[in-house]
């Protein structure tokens, strides 16, 4: 077997040099592009990949709870930070009682030990005291678990003493010190 060697062909002396070497175009296309465009451009596109996994995630684990109570265009989309730990997200809406204070789910992808993607759906719901927790719902059977264990009305405030089952197993945020609006 032979190897040819690449190499580029030699220019003649009495050619004209009629168009400019690719590294010349590399950097003029380089120099027209909008990076901060570019930037915002990326940061849109995984905002909505984050809604389609989302969408997708609830419909293939959550087939007869969640895929049926949530609009697939009920997600918003939110793009990653500068901060490489956090990915793109999307949450929606699940309602509240008093119109002020609601539930949410908020999903996003976070990287296992092996570097593999897994998907985080969260619950997001009001304390009685006025601040948010959150509650990592793994798959359907742990919703339902959680769910039933809950003795408020639906779409109202937990109190913070009320210690549930699902909630101590899981990422939740146990001081819960968010005052704001989570979105």
């Amino acid at each position: 077997m032979t190897v040819t060697p690449f190499r580029p062909t030699a220019q003649r002396d009495d050619t004209p040099d009629e168009a400019p070497a690719p590294i010349v175009v590399l950097c003029q296309r380089v120099a027209e592009l909008n990076l901060p465009e570019r930037r915002c451009e990326r940061a849109e596109e995984a905002a909505l990949g984050a809604v389609w996994n989302a969408d997708t995630f609830v419909t293939g684990s959550f087939p007869n709870t969640l895929a049926t109570a949530i609009s697939p265009k009920s997600w918003f989309g939110y793009p990653p930070v500068d901060d490489p730990g956090y990915a793109a997200s999307a949450a929606t809406y699940l309602g509240s009682t008093d119109g002020i204070r609601g539930w949410w789910l908020h999903y996003t992808q976070r990287h296992d030990w092996t570097g593999e993607p897994q998907h985080a759906l969260n619950l997001i719901a009001p304390c009685a005291c006025g601040t948010y927790f959150h509650v990592e719902i793994p798959d359907e059977d742990a919703l339902i678990a959680m769910l039933d264990e809950l003795d408020t009305v639906p779409g109202t405030p937990v109190d913070c003493d009320y210690r549930l089952r699902i909630r101590s197993a899981s990422y939740a945020d146990q001081n819960h010190d968010s005052f704001g609006q989570p979105f």
